[in-house]
């Protein structure tokens, strides 16, 4: 990757200057290169969605949702908290430790991949009471089965987009994800329709569409690889990832219980509308996704260098964030009913659950930043605490609120959930590693996005009257935001100048 130029914002003893917001603009750029595999999978998704909801009735799209919660807690239970710890280890070394770095890599990999293979083994021995279990009762021996294939396949993936994004390569971690995206939709897609394979057909796409990634992907590292396991390394990332893996668990269960719990206080049927809410949220997950892919490397390498301006950009960026996920969530919140319309007739109160969902999207994206002082400092526990605490709340309304309203009281108890975990990080983390953050913006602007945001299950007449509403309302939000002083007339010609030099930066001269 081309390294960037000097700028006056990293000149020691001198303050970063507002007009150049140079690392501001560089995750930005990162973000958005990141964000082309979102959008990979966000037209994967637009295809997917209705093809398979035309499919599958609610109930065997609630069985295929509950085949990706049971693997996505193995690819969580296997990931070990290394995927953390590698990167937090990995910038432990400078450049020229070169040799050091890769051990880091390559005692994660190993560990990792002989983990999943273990747990996949298991799985498929123990496929008969899990089908049972999992599917009340009905027995889908080969859909476990294929399911827990796709974990090492997932895993390895995982982590050689893990080295690619540590190194800054962005477009290989691209060509990586689009590989993966296409190829699954592709072949899942032809498994389902024209082989008539039923919910195992997608999952035999995600073994070929990871297979392929994975094998791109350990070529693409190749040189980042040793084949030293250093036993060193291994207790170094170990002692930092044990405490993330009830956290994981916990955040695993924040997004994905919910579905079992609701197959067990509800039924099939609401797990399969619920499902349709959770994909039309998840458009605004796949741009938090590719912020926190690159904000991580950018944060950790600014702190190692100078640990006073990284505080003044990740304030700043907290606030763009803040704003940024908050609009579009408004975009997606207002139109969820016509979206589910198109995309999902038969799932027709699908939308009712998509403004909450997003709520608690946005939540979780604004909590990556305010945690980063939580890492810096190590005290990985307290991101155990933090997730066990949130888990039991979230669980407690669950049973308060599932048998009487069904998805909406899982969609309640999710976004109350991430709202606490946000704000539990942000308290500890300021106990620890004290940042001053706009802190009257962010409350603003994401209390006026949840106001607005409520206008998407409100009736509003035919789409002739609600329609123009709902975009009065989106231009409401951008008045206030800048009536109010959360984006001032100075940032706003600094963000034109960041949208700008990341544009810029991305054009084929750049490399990456």
């Amino acid at each position: 990757m081309a390294v960037r130029g000097p700028d006056e914002a990293t000149v020691p003893g001198r303050r970063p200057q507002a007009g150049r917001p140079g690392h501001i603009v560089q995750i930005a750029k990162q973000t958005v290169i990141y964000g082309l595999s979102g959008v990979s999978l966000q037209l994967v998704g637009l295809v997917t969605l209705p093809v398979y909801a035309r499919t599958f009735s609610p109930r065997d799209y609630g069985v295929l949702e509950l085949a990706i919660v049971g693997s996505s807690v193995l690819i969580t239970l296997v990931d070990a908290g290394f995927t953390s710890a590698s990167q937090r280890s990995f910038y432990d070394y400078d450049d020229s430790r070169v040799a050091d770095r890769r051990r880091v890599i390559s005692t994660a990999l190993a560990f990792t991949m002989l983990l999943s293979c273990l747990a996949a083994l298991a799985v498929i021995l123990a496929r008969d009471p899990l089908s049972a279990w999992l599917f009340n009762g009905e027995q889908r021996d080969k859909l476990i089965v294929v399911a827990a294939v796709t974990v090492p396949l997932v895993n390895a993936a995982n982590l050689a987009r893990q080295t690619m994004r540590l190194r800054f390569r962005a477009w290989r971690f691209v060509i990586s994800s689009v590989l993966a995206a296409l190829v699954s939709a592709g072949v899942g897609i032809a498994a389902v329709v024209a082989f008539d394979s039923g919910v195992t057909g997608v999952f035999v796409g995600l073994i070929v569409g990871n297979a392929l990634a994975a094998a791109y992907g350990v070529f693409a590292i190749r040189s980042d690889l040793s084949r030293a396991f250093s036993a060193y390394e291994f207790r170094r990332m170990f002692a930092f990832g044990v405490p993330l893996i009830p956290t994981a668990l916990a955040l695993w269960a924040l997004a994905f219980l919910d579905r079992i719990m609701l197959s067990k206080l509800s039924s099939l049927d609401e797990v399969g509308q619920y499902a349709v809410a959770n994909r039309v949220a998840s458009v605004l997950m796949l741009g938090v996704v590719a912020f926190t892919t690159a904000v991580g490397p950018q944060l950790f390498s600014l702190f190692s260098t100078d640990p006073a301006l990284e505080k003044v950009i990740r304030s700043r960026v907290l606030t763009y964030l803040t704003v940024a996920l908050s609009l579009a969530g408004i975009c997606l919140a207002l139109f969820a009913r016509e979206i589910v319309r198109v995309v999902a007739p038969d799932y027709h109160s699908a939308y009712e659950a998509v403004g909450l969902l997003l709520l608690s999207i946005v939540a979780f994206g604004m909590s990556s930043v305010t945690m980063a002082g939580i890492s810096y400092t190590r005290r990985a526990v307290f991101f155990a605490v933090g997730a066990g605490f949130a888990f039991a709340v979230h669980v407690g309304l669950n049973f308060a609120l599932m048998p009487s309203l069904g998805m909406l009281g899982a969609a309640i108890s999710t976004a109350v959930a991430y709202v606490l975990l946000a704000v539990f990080y942000l308290i500890v983390s300021q106990r620890l590693y004290p940042t001053k953050y706009e802190e009257r913006k962010v409350v603003f602007t994401a209390l006026l996005a949840t106001g607005i945001g409520v206008l998407g299950v409100v009736p509003l007449g035919p789409p002739a009257t609600s329609v123009p509403l709902k975009l009065l309302a989106i231009l409401a939000f951008l008045l206030a935001i800048r009536l109010f002083g959360v984006i001032g007339v100075e940032e706003t010609r600094q963000i034109r100048g960041l949208v700008g030099g990341t544009f810029r930066s991305l054009r084929p001269q750049a490399r990456i």
